[in-house]
């Protein structure tokens, strides 16, 4: 009995100890599990850093070399969009070859020709106006009285076929041909009655109505109506006063003169009747025997329609001793 009862509390030690023993097994299994997957999963998010790292890397170095290569880059022209001559200074780089890139969002993309007012004064500010050829170039014949007449605008000495440019923003108000005088010619029109000519073009690209900004191509340079070579005439007009394009821009030097920003429209004005008065002298004939529309029309150096429209003359109708006739208005 005794030994059964001895046998009895062994089993049932051995037992309970085989529990216990399951029990931590089981236990330090468990925590040995969840050791395992943090160190998993903080393994993980170390690679997934070390990995956005090195993408971080590879997309600044890719940054610096673009930036490098750029720097590097001597041979390319860089133009600000912002600039005022930058559709023009495009067109003369592409003509010549060279490789450039326009950079910067462009602010304004038309802008305007002001007037200021101070002191009961009004001022133009030419600033924004672009010369409406493409490059450098002297002036063939000037503004002033030539042959008896006025000769409105300048004569620029240019390439037949190359772009002419709108100086400033605008609706065009003549596109046509003028068989005696301007040939092919384009009028814009801008703030405030100020307007552009742009005439002996071998071909017009705009038309009646069309809104230009400037840098657009209103025609192509040439040698039509009233013209000995190639050049562009070129005009600059408020209302009826003519403007003397050569107060405004240096030619040669394809600039615009210093203080273009501030100038006094009484100036503009006094000048353009300075011009009268000596018109006055040189701008008329006085019909004498045996004078003819054809051989007046030679001493202004016009062309007989040209006289009759100025004159408002028949055509072909004879002239009378004493009339007196003018060559430009």
């Amino acid at each position: 009995m005794i030994f059964s009862h001895r046998h009895f509390c062994s089993t049932v030690i051995a037992t309970i100890a085989i529990a216990m023993a399951c029990t931590c097994t089981q236990a330090e299994a468990a925590s040995n599990s969840k050791k395992s997957q943090k160190s998993s999963q903080v393994q993980k998010a170390k690679q997934k850093k070390t990995v956005s790292k090195k993408n971080t890397a590879k997309k600044t170095t890719a940054k610096e070399t673009t930036t490098s290569e750029i720097a590097n880059d001597s041979s390319k022209v860089i133009i600000d969009a912002n600039d005022p001559k930058a559709f023009t200074k495009a067109i003369l780089l592409e003509k010549e070859g060279v490789d450039f890139e326009v950079v910067g969002e462009q602010k304004n993309k038309a802008p305007q020709l002001v007037v200021k007012e101070k002191k009961n004064e009004d001022f133009f500010d030419f600033s924004t106006m672009l010369i409406p050829i493409t490059h450098k170039a002297p002036l063939g014949s000037k503004y002033g009285i030539r042959d008896h007449r006025l000769h409105r605008g300048v004569d620029v000495s240019i390439i037949r076929d190359e772009p002419v440019v709108a100086a400033f923003p605008g609706v065009v108000t003549v596109s046509k041909y003028n068989q005696g005088g301007y040939g092919h010619y384009v009028m814009v029109e801008h703030e405030n009655g100020l307007s552009t000519l742009y005439g002996h073009l071998s071909e017009r690209l705009v038309k009646v109505g069309d809104k230009v900004y400037p840098g657009d191509i209103v025609g192509l340079a040439g040698n039509t109506g009233k013209s000995s070579g190639a050049h562009l005439h070129f005009e600059i007009r408020y209302g009826e006063i003519n403007i003397d394009p050569e107060t405004i821009v240096d030619f040669p030097n394809w600039e615009l003169k210093p203080g273009v920003e501030h100038v006094p429209k009484k100036k503009i004005i006094n000048a353009h009747y300075n011009m009268q008065r000596k018109l006055k002298k040189e701008n008329h004939y006085t019909v004498k025997k045996g004078d003819t529309q054809k051989t007046v029309a030679a001493w202004f150096n016009i062309s007989t329609q040209a006289l009759c429209r100025i004159n408002n003359l028949t055509p072909g109708a004879p002239l009378k001793v004493g009339q007196k006739l003018i060559g430009s208005k």
